[in-house]
């Protein structure tokens, strides 16, 4: 089972402001991008969970910038699981730029399991078999 993904983005025109620098807003949509691209790596059939009822809406996103990116840089998010419980879960991204290896930010994100009515769920409980996925992929 894999412990990290690796998403390379290209940065485009609109994702830059005025000096060409990518906004600090892109930083958690390339963060989105890494998640799913995560879960599909892992074998976590994101979609048959949500046609099981189940969603993972977000509890909150952290960023720390630390040198830019600009237009045309090619991106590479590392993506790793930091903390499950069963019901929440907490994603580690680390993004550098493919060129230099510079790291250029680092985040988190924080979701929890919920049914179709927003209410937490225990994934131990309510699908045993994606439970035993996210823990495999967290080791």
């Amino acid at each position: 089972m894999m412990i990290e993904s690796t998403t390379e983005v290209v940065v485009r025109y609109n994702e830059t402001d005025k000096m060409g620098i990518v906004h600090h807003s892109q930083y958690v949509i390339y963060f989105e991008l890494a998640r799913t691209h995560f879960i599909q790596e892992s074998g976590i059939p994101y979609r048959k969970v949500e046609e099981e009822g189940l969603m993972m809406p977000v509890l909150g996103v952290e960023a720390h910038y630390h040198s830019p990116a600009f237009y045309d840089d090619t991106l590479i998010v590392k993506t790793t699981i930091a903390a499950y419980d069963s019901i929440r879960m907490k994603f580690h991204y680390k993004i550098y730029r493919k060129t230099d290896q510079k790291l250029l930010a680092d985040g988190s994100s924080e979701h929890c399991w919920t049914d179709l009515s927003l209410r937490p769920v225990s994934i131990r409980r309510k699908n045993p078999e994606l439970h035993h996925l996210i823990v495999e992929a967290c080791r």
